[in-house]
């Protein structure tokens, strides 16, 4: 039998760190700009310091892929060839929801998943604020605080509250835009919670129902994407074919049934 640490503990105990050292930040840090509309703290980089940390003291022999980037420079952008690492690594987003954390408001966390090339094998995403941890294995269920999920299986769009992450450049003709307005229309309601790791936890826990998004980096969408499929949710492409997201260009439906990411296709296509 294998022996080591049980890489899920070792995820959960390093996104519950990650967001210990993001409270410890509150109130004294200081927000630059990585680009229009791009946020970063020191609480970004001293997060991902620790969870570093303490996922590689735990397997050394693992990648690390983190949206702050390592000694060699910053991150390749989602839809370059090896944004997303290769191999077995942690993909990291120490603070996902900074401009919601640089303002005080109270949506953002932690993310960490294990993944071996597309596939993803162990999750948590960390909130600091709610001290809410959803975790996930692969083929063992999500949890959140330890309490098994389900998501309810929504198949109307009528019935269900749907979220979207935007781009950080949106123009008025956007084709973001022309998403959303064709979904508002069928939908109950439309969240923007600023957070696509969220928005993926709330939809394991029943909270949503449904979020897409066309582009996104893989350390923002990485562990929800797996939190979201053991609850019982369905992630898919915008077109049908293989449900194998690639994690070098995350581009997505998720959705609590199968019957509502259908028609959201049709809906978006």
């Amino acid at each position: 039998m294998p022996t080591g640490p049980d890489p899920l503990v070792v995820c959960e105990a390093a996104a519950r760190a990650g967001g210990r050292v993001l409270g410890e930040w509150v109130g004294r840090f200081r927000a630059t700009s990585k680009g229009p509309r791009d946020l970063v703290t020191e609480a970004d980089h001293a997060a991902q310091r620790e969870v570093r940390r303490i996922l590689l003291d735990a397997f050394p022999d693992h990648g690390f892929v983190g949206e702050e980037g390592d000694a060699s420079g910053p991150p390749l952008p989602a839809g370059q060839p090896g944004h997303s690492g290769s191999g077995l690594r942690w993909i990291v987003d120490p603070l996902d929801g900074t401009t919601n954390y640089v303002h005080g408001f109270p949506a953002y966390c932690v993310s960490i998943a294990l993944a071996d090339g597309d596939d993803l094998l162990v999750a948590a995403i960390h909130d600091p604020v709610r001290d809410e941890c959803f975790t996930a294995r692969r083929g063992g269920g999500s949890r959140l605080n330890g309490t098994l999920l389900k998501t309810p299986a929504v198949t109307d769009p009528a019935e269900a509250v749907a979220a979207v992450s935007f781009p950080a450049h949106v123009g008025p003709d956007s084709p973001a835009i022309a998403d959303f307005i064709a979904v508002l229309t069928h939908v109950h309601s439309v969240r923007r919670t600023g957070s696509t790791a969220l928005n993926l936890a709330y939809l394991a826990a029943g909270r949503l129902h449904a979020f897409w998004v066309r582009r996104i980096c893989c350390w923002d969408a990485a562990a929800g994407i797996l939190i979201a499929r053991e609850a019982g949710g369905v992630v898919g492409s915008f077109t049908g074919g293989p449900e194998v997201i690639p994690l070098d260009d995350p581009a997505f439906i998720a959705a609590s049934s199968p019957e509502l990411l259908a028609a959201l296709r049709i809906i978006l296509g």
